[in-house]
């Protein structure tokens, strides 16, 4: 199968279980590989028949910013899960996340590496009164899902509980909670930075204004519970 690498992508974000790690962003880099069918983009030459490696690229930034992982371990699976939601054509990922000051000087680095396919990720679909929520993966710190709204229609933007979410537009267009002013209006496209949302108690819904369905990958991070 055709590939896709992204090598040595750099950014900081909260990880490790020590106090210092709680409290401060450390680098981490990631190498990241998707399989997926290249033929009918390299014949047509169309970005739609591809895995965009830029969106991939803020995607996860955006994801490993917003959560606060205890363990690599953690991000490793959760970023698996979202790239294989997110993108369809995904049917294989290699997630290598590495830590270079993990071991303060002992190693040059320390690093997990796994491999997951979309077997390893159940869907459960939730069918709702004008849509449906896919969750992709659900644990104690957080729950990733693809949510699909119909056209001119309205879903409850909350799983049950109060949280912080991060989310953006995979097709379509959707209008909800916008930034942490909580003031209302369109959510854009592959927003990688100032996604994370501040929902009200109870979170107001999330609506489809437009003739087409539309999507949303999100990721809700739940209040903190220990490690």
């Amino acid at each position: 199968m055709d590939v896709i690498r992204i090598h040595r992508l750099e950014l900081d974000c909260i990880v490790g279980i020590r106090p210092r790690e709680r409290e401060q962003a450390q680098r981490v880099r990631l190498d990241l590989s998707l399989y997926t069918d290249l033929s009918a983009a390299g014949r047509a030459g169309r970005i739609s028949l591809t895995v965009d490696y830029d969106q991939v690229a803020h995607e996860v930034t955006a994801l490993l910013e917003f959560r606060r992982y205890h363990l690599v371990e953690m991000a490793a699976e959760e970023v698996s899960a979202m790239l294989l939601g997110a993108h369809a054509a995904v049917q294989r990922v290699d997630v290598r996340i590495e830590k270079p000051g993990a071991l303060g000087g002992r190693a040059r680095a320390a690093s997990v590496q796994v491999r997951r396919q979309r077997g390893d990720f159940p869907v459960n679909v939730q069918q709702l009164e004008h849509g449906r929520c896919e969750v992709l993966l659900d644990t104690r710190e957080a729950r990733l899902e693809l949510v699909r709204i119909e056209p001119h229609s309205s879903l409850s933007a909350g799983p049950g509980f109060t949280a912080a979410a991060l989310y953006w537009i995979l097709s379509g267009s959707v209008e909800g909670e916008k930034g942490m002013d909580g003031e209302p209006g369109p959510i854009a496209p592959w927003l990688p930075a100032g996604a994370i949302r501040s929902f009200s108690d109870p979170p107001k819904p999330l609506h489809n204004p437009g003739p087409d369905p539309a999507c949303l990958f999100r990721c809700w991070k739940r209040t903190p519970t220990g490690h």
